[in-house]
């Protein structure tokens, strides 16, 4: 075992979260950023085919989504090398019984995505038109401005800029016993040892099992297996935006070689190194086959990722009430890649003993809105 190591904030978990808040605090503190998989965003992350949406999950996620567009839009220099966007557009479609739900998302989104608008089934078809009538007779709601977030360069971006600025990264690295000590914690990895100040919890699925291991008591976190797979579609239109069944039927959008489909599953599990079921894939294929007339018969390539879901729904931000320097950044939900800037921004200050960014405020999501004291 090498000698104990002094540190500022240790981070548990490599994927986008612990990678964008390392990187956050890099930038005024030493970091040390551990992961238990052999790379970074080994699994949620790099399973992941994100979108910048504000009108997709929880209210404090959307609020969160439209707080990160900026860095999104205008990622710092040396960042990237090319945009981290690109358009794609997201199409919520609904049978008839779901048109009010289509509704509320247009009041929802009024605050943070004012674009939104309402579409008939025949502006829908015109969009679309390989729907069968049934599946968009609600019609549907559109948010025009959501964005293909190119996932691996954000990750890459965070990972190489947390190295620009001295943090370090250890990978196949678990945080195998976590012990307060006097101001701080004493951090026992796969052979070595850290004394830090504060610890940030970005672990995931595995979030509960790093609090129980640093003596914390747990949160209630719901790992939950979403399957994906890419159907085969010689014809696919590439300009096609992302269409999500309001209802949760299906998801689908166009994809190299393919269609992305999925049957936007929400299955229990337990942390683990997800795979995806021949039963969930087969459903993706035959709920796209009811809702339209596309050809769908066979499939490229099938996965599996766990999205970590708190009991109220809402991300998880801020320090453990009965565990001083102990941090949560956990509960994404799945968004944990469109949110990653805000979230970051607000574990860095958080954990800096600053207050939050306003910007959360300023759409009523303030700072106890994601707090874990809310658990307590």
């Amino acid at each position: 075992m090498t000698s104990p190591s002094k540190v500022d904030v240790v981070i548990i978990g490599g994927g986008i979260a612990g990678a964008s808040a390392a990187w956050a605090l890099s930038e005024h503190v030493s970091v040390a950023l551990v992961e238990q998989a052999p790379s970074a965003g080994y699994h949620a992350t790099g399973r992941s085919a994100s979108v910048l949406s504000e009108t997709s999950g929880h209210a404090a996620v959307c609020v969160l989504a439209a707080a990160s567009r900026g860095f999104f839009e205008s990622p710092p220099v040396g960042f990237v090398e090319h945009a981290l966007l690109s358009p794609r557009g997201l199409l919520w479609v609904g049978r008839a019984a779901d048109a009010g739900a289509l509704d509320h998302l247009v009041e929802r989104a009024r605050s943070v995505a004012p674009t939104v608008r309402r579409l008939t089934p025949a502006e829908t078809l015109t969009l679309i038109p390989h729907f069968k009538p049934g599946a968009v007779a609600g019609g549907a709601t559109f948010e025009p401005d959501a964005m293909a977030i190119d996932t691996d360069a954000l990750l890459q971006g965070y990972v190489r800029g947390l190295r620009l600025r001295g943090g370090l990264m250890f990978t196949s690295t678990a945080a195998v016993e976590l012990s307060p000590t006097g101001g701080g914690w004493s951090v026992v990895c796969d052979g070595r040892t850290f004394y830090t100040p504060a610890v940030v919890n970005a672990a995931g699925a595995w979030g509960d099992v790093v609090a129980a291991r640093a003596g914390v008591a747990p949160i209630g976190l719901e790992p939950r297996r979403r399957t994906a797979c890419l159907a085969v579609l010689a014809d696919v239109d590439p300009t096609w935006p992302l269409v999500m069944d309001v209802a949760g039927r299906y998801y689908a959008e166009p994809e190299s070689g393919g269609l992305l489909v999925s049957p936007a599953d929400e299955s229990p599990s337990e942390p683990c190194d997800a795979q995806a079921e021949e039963l969930d894939v087969a459903l993706a294929l035959d709920r796209l086959r009811e809702a339209t007339t596309l050809p769908l018969r066979s499939v490229r390539r099938a996965w599996a990722g766990l999205r970590t879901f708190s009991r109220d729904g809402a991300p998880v931000v801020g320090e453990d009430p009965a565990a001083p320097g102990f941090f949560w950044l956990v509960g994404q939900a799945g968004a944990g890649i469109k949110t990653a800037p805000a979230m970051a921004s607000s574990v860095a200050a958080l954990v800096r003993g600053e207050s939050a960014p306003t910007t959360l405020a300023d759409q009523a999501v303030g700072e106890l809105d994601l707090s874990p004291a809310r658990f307590r």
